[in-house]
């Protein structure tokens, strides 16, 4: 084997994986594929070996672009060429004709440490692929299976509101299109033929809790399509001695500022 400096590049570039140049950021003794070229121009050893790489760059057959972190990529190349240096045997060989007759030729160790590098690249990119692949997949698991719970949670309340408002306990409140309903501790607003809300506005619950002057702001609302809308109100009806709604901007208010559209008293 021929110990010139540069062979391992050599054999780099034979195998297309140098970098093309070599960035204002790189160490300066850092070889790229334009340091190559020129090296080549002037070196006669140099440029047989590359002469003698190019069939077997081809009989590898493979491409793979250096990862973006070049320091991880000398590591690799590091790594690799001191295994490779300190085996006694290099199995890769090809034959070669000569004046008629044919012998056998050893590929040098730095070649097989290149071909092995170009097989680790494409390992790496090939793992980060999968690595991405997979944490999309959970992502997308993830998302779904909040999403089922939602659904899951939602279903419950429907039928949570729907054997509340059935039941032959609850108490029914009426008021014009809809009624207020309770039923134990829960309240529920129900409203039928509720036309949308001005642009920018939204409908808002109030309650009134015992022995208090001023009504509290609670959930806001819009109804369907259809101008529905059955809304629990998050307050203990055995301490809210009425409930009211009124139009209010997108977000709710502190306080209503618009007249209530109804007030029921619940005692």
């Amino acid at each position: 084997m021929n110990d010139h400096p540069m062979l391992d590049d050599i054999a780099l570039y034979a195998l297309g994986v140098l970098p093309a140049k070599r960035a204002a950021s790189d160490d300066p003794n850092a070889v790229c594929a334009e340091t190559v070229r020129a090296h080549l121009a002037t070196c006669a050893i140099c440029r047989k070996e590359y002469a003698d790489l190019g069939p077997a760059a081809n009989l590898i057959g493979l491409a793979a672009e250096a990862p973006a972190d070049d320091a991880a990529r000398d590591r690799i190349k590091a790594r690799i060429m001191a295994q490779v240096r300190r085996e006694s045997v290099v199995p890769l060989r090809r034959p070669e004709r000569r004046g008629g007759t044919t012998r056998s030729v050893v590929w040098p160790a730095y070649l097989v440490a290149a071909a092995c590098f170009v097989f680790a690249l494409i390992s790496t990119i090939s793992n980060l692929a999968l690595v991405g692949q997979l944490r999309d997949v959970k992502t997308q698991l993830a998302q779904t299976q909040a999403h089922s719970s939602s659904l899951a949670r939602n279903l419950a309340d429907e039928r949570t509101t729907l054997a509340d408002v059935m039941d032959a306990n609850a108490k029914h409140y009426a008021i014009t299109d809809g009624e207020v309903i309770t039923r134990g501790r829960r309240i529920y607003v129900a409203l039928h033929d509720l036309p949308e809300p001005p642009r920018g506005h939204v409908y808002q619950a109030w309650t009134l809790p015992k022995d208090a002057k001023a009504m509290k702001p609670s959930v806001t609302f819009v109804p369907d399509a259809r101008g529905l809308a059955v809304i629990a109100l998050p307050v203990d009806a055995h301490a809210t001695d009425a409930v009211a709604v009124s139009v209010e901007p997108d977000g709710g208010s502190k306080a209503p500022t618009t007249k209530p559209l109804f007030v029921v008293p619940l005692s």
